[in-house]
């Protein structure tokens, strides 16, 4: 991670204390300006820059939401299974961006969190990122157990359709046999 994603971190982590506390289910935006560090040679914000920002959304969310105060205490700590990623726009030089970043939904394992990245109220660029949570005891959490420890329930949200074909497609990338 460069010097630019490192001060936007601390900047983020910092502006917890600043910014409205939100539940886990929320929506968490997290503000960003394209700056010239961001860009590739096309002089537009690099494909690789979108995923940092992510990275820095989600824990945005997580921090803001109390939810990395309950990771650490449990010794938890989150990964990331999968990313997919659709670019409508470019970004450009000095464009003020806000990372939409929000819980779509869960299955035994796994969270779906969709994440768009806004430019005055238009979709730019939309992705979703299946995430897990581990235990550095117990190794991979069933997502029943974390919700649970958060609220009292474990109810499922709505998920698209299309994300049982996606982590079942995720297997032939990593060569192995499609699950049932």
């Amino acid at each position: 991670m460069n010097l630019n994603l490192w001060g936007r971190l601390v900047y983020t982590l910092i502006a917890k204390r600043f910014r409205k506390k939100i539940e886990f289910m929320d929506t968490c935006i997290t503000p960003f300006r394209v700056l010239p560090s961001d860009l590739d040679l096309n002089f537009h914000m690099n494909n690789a820059r979108y995923f940092a920002w992510m990275d820095i959304g989600r824990l945005d969310l997580l921090n803001r939401s109390g939810m990395f105060s309950v990771m650490k205490q449990n010794n938890w700590f989150p990964v990331v299974a999968d990313e997919k990623i659709s670019f409508g726009k470019s970004l450009d030089l000095f464009d003020t961006v806000l990372l939409e970043t929000k819980l779509h939904g869960w299955d035994a394992k796994n969270f779906y969190i969709q994440q768009q990245f806004k430019k005055k109220g238009e979709i730019y660029a939309g992705a979703m990122v299946k995430a897990r949570i581990l235990s550095k005891q117990k190794g991979p959490l069933e997502t029943s157990e974390i919700l649970e420890t958060l609220y009292d329930s474990n109810e499922k949200l709505n998920t698209y359709p299309w994300l049982t074909e996606w982590k079942n497609s995720r297997l032939s990338l990593l060569g192995r046999n499609k699950r049932k």
